[in-house]
């Protein structure tokens, strides 16, 4: 993984001497070891930064950036959505429960598949799964609820499908490379994923 702190079209980089510097040649950028020492980075130089990203060459994914006032602002009406959650004594959000034909209508309509994994599932084996998290602010609601096994609704947690995706997508490709490296065929096949990704 190649981090890269860019505007789309210039790369920081850095003099000898430490200063922050603009290249429009994506080899003469600096690369950093992890996010955090890009934002690190970023902050130092914030008025030099100011529209740029913190951008992940290899998977072509913008991985942090300066949020702008109008970001800031729904990210706050977010926040105060999710606090009308109804919410039991112990702070957990309520949730509805339904019945055996519901459960049995999600599970057809899945092909009694996981949604997550695609593995065959039983259906007193299933768990259901809000597809939006309701601590996201998704519906308690037939329509945002999918059949999975209990690993994959454990594992995915409260994220969005497409962010569970992503990380699975990650995780599997970071442990790939990890142990095959070295192989002929995994830079071909890592080469062809990359493209489809």
């Amino acid at each position: 993984m190649a981090i890269v702190i860019t505007n789309g079209n210039h790369y920081i980089t850095y003099t000898d001497s430490g200063a922050t510097k603009k290249t429009t040649d994506i080899n003469s950028a600096f690369q950093f070891f992890s996010v955090a020492e890009a934002i690190k980075g970023m902050k130092k130089a914030e008025e030099k930064t100011k529209n740029y990203f913190v951008f992940d060459t290899l998977t072509q994914r913008i991985l942090w950036k300066w949020m702008t006032e109008e970001e800031i602002k729904e990210m706050r009406e977010n926040k105060v959505s999710l606090l009308m959650i109804r919410r039991d004594s112990k702070g957990k959000i309520k949730r509805k429960s339904y019945s055996e034909d519901t459960r049995k209508l999600i599970y057809l309509h899945a092909g009694g598949r996981c949604e997550l994994c695609g593995r065959k599932i039983l259906l007193e084996d299933m768990t259901i799964d809000h597809i939006t998290p309701l601590a996201m602010g998704g519906e308690d609601d037939v329509e945002n609820l999918s059949c999975t096994c209990y690993p994959c609704n454990l594992f995915k947690g409260h994220v969005l499908p497409s962010d569970f995706m992503e990380r699975i997508t990650d995780i599997f490709l970071y442990q790939m490379e990890k142990k095959h490296k070295d192989r002929v065929k995994w830079k071909i096949v890592h080469k062809m994923l990359n493209n489809m990704i």
